[in-house]
């Protein structure tokens, strides 16, 4: 049967999505090391590209060399060195960066903690991308983040209570110079095509394994096979059929690790059908081949 929900409001949608992984006693999961992870769905991914997904935590990636592209709610953004990205909360997003172990800083901070300061967080919105040259003339702001990946590498006794203090600049500063108040984040058709989007997202993560095609995901959703196609492109920056053979690539992935099945039986078990679009999307994704993956290589 197709979903069903009210057009603006996202979070009401019965579906799942990623919680954030608090490090250390820290209130944020932090991290500043080379080929970051992240956790998506149910994978440990610390690959090229982070296929589309969405969560309620605020995210802030903050990169120090190299080159990313990141979709955010259907608008493209090149980052380079210095730039800032910020995922607010139930932003559909994905980001692909040019070379393996490409280094940037990772910030997740849940909803829960935010709404400790701002109870109407849902009404907050952060910018999404802040230039280098913005980051350097906004008060204190690079420094900010430089002495939050200094304080915990160092670790010294007690860190977390100054990196608890920095942090808080961190985001007061954010929320004075690169932030906004709004009545409503989407009008009702942006809200209606976001919810699809985030409910065909979900039932592909259950259903993975079925002979999905464009006409029975768009089938779900009780929209024409065209409107689908248009609009899932539109908020995830890639194809449907692009982002369910990432989903099964990912899959396969996992358990290239710990099985002894061949890749052919793999791919099988887990609905990848061409091996030419597998081997390539298993490049976009790691930067490697299933092989080298399989004989430790990596």
């Amino acid at each position: 049967m197709p979903f069903s929900y009210h057009p603006t409001e996202i979070s009401s949608l019965p579906i799942k999505h990623e919680t954030v992984e608090e490090t250390d006693h820290l209130p944020v999961f932090f991290s500043s090391s080379c080929g970051t992870k992240y956790n998506i769905w149910k994978h440990n991914f610390d690959g090229l590209t982070v296929p589309i997904h969405w969560h309620e935590y605020i995210e802030f990636i903050y990169l120090l060399k190299g080159h990313m592209t990141a979709v955010v709610q259907a608008d493209t953004y090149e980052l380079n060195e210095g730039d800032l990205l910020i995922i607010n909360s139930g932003d559909l997003h994905m980001t692909r960066v040019s070379r393996p172990h490409t280094p940037y800083i990772l910030i997740q901070l849940s909803d829960k903690r935010l709404r400790e300061f701002f109870p109407e967080l849902e009404l907050l919105h952060f910018t999404t991308c802040i230039k280098a040259e913005e980051v350097l003339r906004t008060p204190q702001l690079h420094n900010l983040i430089i002495a939050l990946k200094d304080i915990f590498e160092e670790r010294s006794d007690g860190y977390q209570l100054l990196f608890t203090a920095r942090l808080h600049e961190f985001l007061y500063t954010l929320y004075k110079y690169h932030s906004c108040w709004a009545v409503s984040r989407t009008d009702s058709t942006t809200g209606r095509d976001l919810g699809r989007i985030i409910g065909i997202i979900e039932w592909t993560k259950e259903n993975f394994r079925q002979p999905l095609t464009l006409d029975s995901a768009a089938g779900q959703l009780g929209i024409s096979r065209e409107y689908f196609c248009r609009i899932f492109k539109k908020y995830t920056g890639q194809t449907y059929l692009e982002y369910l053979c990432a989903i099964r690539t990912m899959n396969l992935y996992d358990e290239l690790k710990t099985s002894d099945l061949s890749i052919t039986l793999l791919m099988e078990q887990n609905g990848l059908t061409n091996y030419k679009t597998f081997i390539r999307t298993f490049k976009e994704l790691y930067g490697t081949t299933p092989q080298k993956v399989r004989q430790g290589n990596i």
